[in-house]
């Protein structure tokens, strides 16, 4: 999604919950095995099944493991499931296609479309054996394309819009085209190319009964309420007649789309909305406004394809626009906000100089900042189209304390470099991107070491937040492996191809999706491929696939070395650089390729090895072997009182308990080369990450600090440990 969320320690708490629940013994069920008699009695058992079944009787009937997922977690939730539409769309003797969709409920019909977002679609059937069976879910934008989209809005504060959408589209099924749209939208009209079909939409998705054509028109017409800005009592208890303030996000899906990561409905997108002239709206695109008769009209062009649009209004705005190195900069903001037009102008400054010197762009040259009160007391932490928004509490654009730098102002900035991106990896290539382009910036205005300190809390919250768990590939959403794992791929590629090479493949790249083309991770691949001048795809793809990163272990024999992968994965491709100390108190350096789980090097001319460390620079994400014991200290008198003092940090999910020492508390922990942040849990405070804490924002100044661990001694059980927690 559009949407760019921050890599906290408490989201890796979010993510690793699960890990502190015992398993349960279940009978294993054989997804996909139960079938129906028809295939319209098939649609009718699947959807009874999601609606009341448990879990593991909708996993019997169905092997689509996303949208089983959907059941899931709607159940572990204690969400309401209910099932709306059942239609065969194509049958002949052995093969169907079904259309099924349902809602989890929510209040809205934005959330309802999401949290079914990998349930609601198409699914092929088969005979199998005298009975029909689901065989897979079909993605919806099979062979079907929204080209473009022309959208005429008149939007009631508080009360709802008035949408005409016209849409350029391609059908290239035999079962008619489906979008996705929010499940609370009122269709008044719908025609395809001038003439009346059969539609229906429900369970988020829009299903119309449309022919084979390589180009027509889809023309709608439609209501939706708005659901957005404070409620009507507390607008009253104010003294306001309406609400101040309101937004159509792209993640409301309140207009025509695929999904989040499809590249078949890129496209020219123009939207004109009319509204009271009291109020002000940005479309996220370049824009223009005038205001008629009571009436404000804005109307925003995209300048390079798109597909999804938003509409954000604030009645208190004060706009001003301004050029920055020949980018123009409009801020929507409220004169209460802590950042003025001017300072966001200097802050954009740098980023702009720093990133288009090595990536070219952005494109457009157009960027807005916005203040999104619809969005609560947040800070600047969305990315829509060509806006930087921030909630109403922005306080900081960077970070530099304890739990380790950011930017996020520049993190936001950058996603212009990679919006389009496509394809089940398309989170990653934003998100990662974004995030390893906050290390640029933070190298390039604060210098080599904050740098490495930003990589080191990175590395931490993958190693405890997913590695082990869940690979990019296997994690379509915005899980915080595309932000921690999917940096450390972008920065791998730039460590291995050096700046000069791996700009020239990210501006490739990024070309792609300037000229709407497919720009997954493949194309990545290709793009760094080419700058690289040979095929890095063993490099790349298990980076990509793989739930574990490489463990390489070294031994020396003799003139000898061995290098073994000891995780449980196909070997990766490594290009390794070897540290070799010898008693004399030398290093040598030998650059290795690793492709096999073990293999042995030969070393002419180097005596007496009597330590090894495998990627001593950290130029790639792996497991670390080498650190320190480290002692910790809390006097007595600091712990207020607490017979039960303990650590949290980011190097271990659980807290790890201290013992008492006359007048001192005492943790020693097995740490491996890095940056880590601690605190002292004093009578239950802070959490350890696992209940949901934050030792390096919500504790005492007093009883947190940093730790910075050299490679002194090899560490057998070091931590942090990936999707574990001390016992």
């Amino acid at each position: 999604m559009r949407f760019a969320r921050r890599l906290t320690l408490v989201s890796v708490a979010l993510a690793v919950a699960a890990c502190s629940t015992p398993p349960r013994s279940v009978t294993p069920v054989v997804a996909g095995s139960v079938g129906a008699p028809t295939p319209d009695s098939l649609g009718a058992l699947f959807l009874s099944r999601f609606a009341t079944g448990s879990p593991a009787a909708f996993d019997s009937i169905d092997p689509d493991s996303l949208s089983r997922a959907v059941v899931h977690s709607a159940a572990q939730r204690k969400l309401t499931r209910e099932a709306r539409t059942m239609r065969v769309v194509r049958r002949d003797a052995q093969r169907a296609v079904l259309l099924l969709t349902g809602i989890v409920k929510a209040g809205n019909g934005g959330d309802e479309t999401n949290l079914v977002r990998h349930f609601s679609g198409f699914y092929e059937a088969a005979m199998h054996q005298g009975s029909w069976r689901i065989v897979r879910q079909l993605p919806i934008d099979t062979l079907n394309y929204i080209h473009g989209q022309v959208l005429h809005v008149d939007l009631a504060p508080a009360r709802d819009i008035h949408v005409e959408d016209t849409l350029s589209v391609i059908v290239g099924t035999e079962y008619g085209m489906a979008v996705r749209l929010n499940n609370d939208v009122r269709i008044a009209r719908l025609r395809f190319d001038g003439d009346s079909v059969a539609w229906t939409l429900g369970g988020g998705v829009l299903w119309i009964a449309a022919p084979r054509r390589g180009h027509a028109q889809l023309a709608l017409s439609y209501t939706l309420r708005d659901a957005s800005g404070p409620s009507r009592a507390v607008a009253a208890s104010s003294g306001d007649s309406l609400p101040a303030y309101g937004a159509f996000h792209n993640t409301d899906a309140w207009h025509p789309f695929f999904d989040y990561n499809s590249a078949n409905d890129l496209g020219p997108a123009t939207m004109t909305v009319h509204l009271p002239a009291e109020y002000y709206l940005t479309t996220t695109l370049p824009q223009r406004d005038t205001v008629i008769g009571g009436v404000r009209t804005v109307t925003g062009h995209s300048t390079y394809p798109t597909w999804l649009l938003s509409m954000i209004y604030d009645r208190d705005w004060r706009p001003v626009t301004s050029d920055v190195r020949g980018v123009t900069f409009e801020t929507f903001t409220t004169p209460s906000f802590h950042f003025s037009h001017d300072s966001l102008a200097r802050a954009l400054r740098p980023i702009d100089s720093v990133l288009n010197a090595r990536f070219g762009g952005p494109n457009p040259p157009y960027i807005a900042a916005v203040e999104d009160r619809a969005i609560g007391p947040r800070g600047f932490s969305v990315r829509m189209n060509e806006a930087v928004v921030s909630g109403s509490k922005a306080e900081q654009l960077v970070a530099l304390g304890v739990r380790g730098p950011s930017f996020v102002f520049a993190h936001e900035v950058s996603h212009a470099w990679t919006m389009n991106a496509t394809g089940p990896a398309a989170n990653m290539l934003r998100e990662g991107w974004a995030t390893f382009a906050e290390s640029v910036m933070l190298r390039a205005m604060y210098g080599d070491s904050v740098e490495r300190e930003y990589w080191n809390r990175l590395r931490n919250g993958y190693m405890l937040g997913s590695e082990g768990r869940i690979s990019i590939l296997g994690s379509p959403d915005n899980g915080s492996v595309h932000y921690s794992k999917g940096a450390w791929i972008f920065h791998m590629f730039d460590e291995l191809l050096g700046d000069s090479a791996y700009d020239r493949g990210i501006r490739e790249y990024v070309q792609r999706q300037a000229d709407g083309k497919t720009a997954g991770y493949r194309e990545l691949i290709d793009a760094m491929s080419h700058a690289a001048k040979r095929d890095l795809t063993s490099f790349a793809m298990p980076w990509f696939s793989e739930k574990l990163v490489p463990d390489v272990r070294a031994d020396v024999s003799g003139r000898r070395l061995i290098l073994t992968q000891v995780q449980a994965t196909p070997p990766f491709d490594l290009p390794l650089d070897v540290a070799l100390t010898t008693a004399s108190g030398t290093t040598v350096r030998r650059r290795v390729r690793l492709t096999k789980k073990a293999d042995t090097v030969a070393l002419a001319g180097v005596d007496s090895v009597v330590a090894v460390h495998v990627d001593p620079d950290h130029h790639l994400l792996l497991q670390r072997h080498w650190g320190q014991h480290v002692r910790l200290e809390l006097p007595v008198a600091q712990a207020a009182g607490d017979t039960a003092v303990a650590i949290v940090g980011d190097f271990t999910l659980d807290s790890i308990p201290a013992t008492r020492e006359g007048d001192t508390w005492v943790v020693t922990i097995p740490l491996t080369t890095g940056r880590y942040v601690y605190a002292w849990q004093i009578n239950g405070k802070p959490r350890s990450i696992i209940k949901g804490g934050n030792p390096g924002s919500d504790s005492d100044p007093a009883t947190t600090g940093s730790i910075e661990v050299k490679p002194l001694e090899p560490l057998t059980d070091g931590l942090p440990k990936g999707g574990t927690f001390h016992q």
